[in-house]
């Protein structure tokens, strides 16, 4: 995963790949506004909630209801 946010290298052109970071971005910015994972510190800050078990069970309920909801739409 910390892999993910180092630019070095050759950018990818095209169509963004869906990757894990990606996925969960895309699910953190539909349930909470101001939690993205964009940057290497947001990812310790996803970790630091991930270690608090209460905060991590509300985070990934959240998580699965916007999911089933999004899926009862299609």
């Amino acid at each position: 995963m910390s892999g993910y946010f180092v630019t070095e290298g050759r950018k990818f052109k095209g169509r963004q790949l869906t990757t894990l970071p990606v996925v969960l971005n895309r699910d953190l910015s539909r349930i909470i506004n101001n939690l993205q994972l964009k940057s290497s510190h947001d990812l310790e800050h996803l970790r630091s909630i991930a270690q608090q078990r209460d905060e991590w069970t509300k985070l990934t309920a959240r998580i699965r209801a916007a999911a089933e909801a999004s899926q009862s739409e299609h």
